[in-house]
């Protein structure tokens, strides 16, 4: 009997282990995806971009003079019948640096269509934390208070168009 328990033991030591192995290895992979839309995301860039300089700040855009947007004048524009573009960003991430002029002609050429924000996602828990933003770049799209849609990603300025028109 002593044996028995003592092969029990043993083998509940080793099965121990081997759960310990699996659930570092999820959290690996876990943390591997999360950060995958930003370090990893699609680099598809039409010609006409410029350069981006991936150290240069980017400032967060509001409906009126620019600085940074209140929780009172996001929920004014994205509860609007026209669609809002919300751009989910961080001043760390090259994708979104890389994006940036992209969102930024989106703004002009379709202002008509489309509002569009651009938020420093960690600069305003306040907004993001609503989202659960999860990964840099995040365009939201928001119609009459709801949320019609989302990508994750760098996107090219056609792809953004793409997505506008669909949801528009």
């Amino acid at each position: 009997m002593a044996k028995l328990l003592h092969l029990v033991h043993v083998n509940l030591q080793k099965m121990k282990k081997v759960y310990i192995i699996i659930g570092s290895l999820v959290a690996l992979a876990t943390s591997a995806y999360a950060l995958n839309a930003c370090t990893n995301a699609k680099q598809s860039v039409t010609a006409d971009e410029q350069p981006v300089d991936l150290n240069a700040p980017k400032s967060t855009e509001t409906a009126a003079e620019g600085g940074t947007i209140t929780t009172a004048e996001f929920d004014k524009l994205i509860k609007g019948d026209k669609l809002t573009m919300v751009d989910f960003y961080t001043t760390w991430c090259g994708p979104c640096k890389r994006m940036a002029p992209s969102v930024v002609k989106v703004k002009t050429d379709m202002a008509t269509v489309v509002n569009v924000l651009q938020i420093d996602a960690e600069a305003q828990m306040d907004i993001s934390g609503r989202y659960n933003i999860e990964a840099y770049p995040t365009l939201v799209f928001f119609k009459k208070g709801q949320v019609v849609g989302n990508v994750i990603g760098l996107q090219s300025y056609e792809q953004i168009v793409e997505y506008v028109n669909k949801l528009k």
